[in-house]
């Protein structure tokens, strides 16, 4: 027993960790940028910081569709690299910036007009104004943040995640001074308070996305993909990308618009409940990171491994990625059941009587939010081998069934009708999640069930 364990670590869990540190870095950094956009916010106000709040899951419900499209670049340049395919790799990252450029001008309309529908969905005037000079400072970022999206998951594809994490490390640090300068009006510039953030990602974007293409382009490492990404022919990947990358993103999409559903609800209860809320989607959105990065290495050495036929390895690759996002997952817990007050003090002065109701509220929101996460860290794993598997269409299904049809409904009636208030939504977020669990490790094993029947069948015929 003892010898299979050391070589499930030495043969799985070690490889993917070594893929993964990078990527858990790059998205921990990364989801820094909005952490301390969060820190800054709340130095302007309780409506500014309610009003970012609102922004954050706004704009990440109407662009994840688009980005979740995107990433589909990394399922399939993981698959070709693993084939060996040089040439199907450079066309999946050609086709995959063209189809960056066809989603960017319905997202610029989107954003730069959604500002009525905010009023329409029952948010204050003062929070709407607010946030519409945060969306339109972001609006002219989209161009970059597109195609950087795009190159990166090239690389992440290709198993270079070290080179993502180099330009992520370079991107945070310009996009936290840029925020920082324009919110606060910082060296000569102007003050823009919350459209600062808007204008200070647009900035970082730009600068960060020439750079990269610049070493791409230079890099010899990239050369013999690049020479074949920039010919003209027919887009045969498009399709592919599309299949692939639209059910991710629409999976997303459903996702962020619940925890857009519950941030609305949360400022109908009232604005303590929502700044409270805030606090712990910071939190959350923060250490996700880690697991979303976990998945992606998941989804990418699962890739390699089917590519290559080995399917027993792409098996015990999910089992690996189950046990480093739970046991990060449960430390994580851990500190937010013994130690919440400390994480609050980070936004708020818990001792200032006039935020004392909405310490209150976080430290519940952060206590059910442990628990959520448990299990949040075994389902997005699960996402990101059926990604690996193109199985994006059940993913989808499960995530419309456990926010929108069991999550939102058993949580608002908690919330509202028996008057548990916002935690009452954070229940509802956890029994959620637990079905969704259910659901995706019965189809993962149906999934790899037929791949190996299909691989024996394939082997006996020749």
């Amino acid at each position: 027993m003892k010898i299979l364990q050391k070589k499930f670590y030495i043969d799985d869990v070690s490889p993917l960790l070594i893929l993964a540190i990078p990527l858990i870095f790059s998205g921990v950094v990364e989801s820094s940028i909005g952490f301390f956009s969060t820190i800054f916010l709340a130095r302007l106000g309780h409506e500014a910081l309610a009003a970012g709040g609102l922004v954050n899951w706004l704009f990440a419900t109407l662009l994840v569709i688009l980005w979740g499209t995107l990433t589909a670049v990394s399922v399939m340049v993981a698959q070709k690299h693993g084939a060996k395919d040089e040439k199907g790799v450079a066309y999946v990252l050609r086709d995959g910036i063209v189809l960056a450029l066809l989603l960017l001008v319905p997202a610029f309309l989107l954003l730069w007009n959604i500002s009525p529908v905010l009023l329409l969905a029952g948010q204050s005037p003062e929070i709407v104004i607010l946030a519409r000079s945060y969306l339109h400072g972001l609006a002219w970022g989209l161009l970059p943040d597109f195609i950087m999206l795009v190159l990166l998951q090239f690389v992440i594809g290709l198993g270079h995640a070290r080179t993502s994490m180099t330009f992520i490390l370079f991107k945070v640090p310009v996009a936290i001074f840029c925020i920082y300068c324009l919110i606060f009006g910082k060296f000569g510039l102007p003050r823009l308070d919350i459209a600062g953030i808007g204008w200070g990602l647009t900035v970082s974007y730009w600068i960060t996305t020439i750079w990269l293409a610049v070493y791409l382009l230079l890099n010899n490492t990239y050369k013999q993909y690049l020479k074949n990404a920039f010919t003209w022919g027919r887009l045969i990947y498009l399709k592919d990308l599309l299949q692939t990358g639209v059910p991710m993103g629409a999976m997303y999409c459903i996702e962020i618009g619940f925890f857009l559903a519950l941030t609305l609800v949360m400022g109908v209860i009232n604005s303590a409940s929502l700044a409270a809320n805030q606090i712990a989607m910071q939190y959350l959105g923060q250490l996700i990171a880690v697991v979303f990065s976990i998945a992606q290495a998941v989804t990418v050495r699962m890739g390699h491994k089917l590519g290559a036929n080995d399917l027993q390895s792409a098996q015990r690759t999910n089992d690996a990625g189950i046990f480093l996002a739970f046991s990060f997952m449960f430390i994580v817990a851990l500190c937010f059941w013994m130690l919440p007050e400390k994480l609050i003090s980070i936004d708020l002065n818990v001792s200032d009587a006039s935020n004392t109701q909405v310490v209150l509220y976080a430290k519940q929101f952060l206590a059910v939010s442990a628990l959520f996460q448990l299990f949040e860290a075994v389902r997005i794993t699960l996402f990101g081998s059926l990604r690996a598997l193109k199985d994006t269409h059940f993913t989808l299904f499960s995530s419309i069934i456990s926010f929108w049809c069991i999550a939102l409904p058993l949580g608002y009636l908690l919330a509202i009708p028996l008057k548990w208030g916002g935690t009452g939504l954070w229940w509802g977020m956890v029994v959620g999640v637990i079905c969704s669990v259910v659901m995706l490790s019965m189809r993962f094993k149906l999934k790899m069930r037929r791949c190996f029947l299909f691989y024996n069948s394939k082997q006996m015929s020749s």
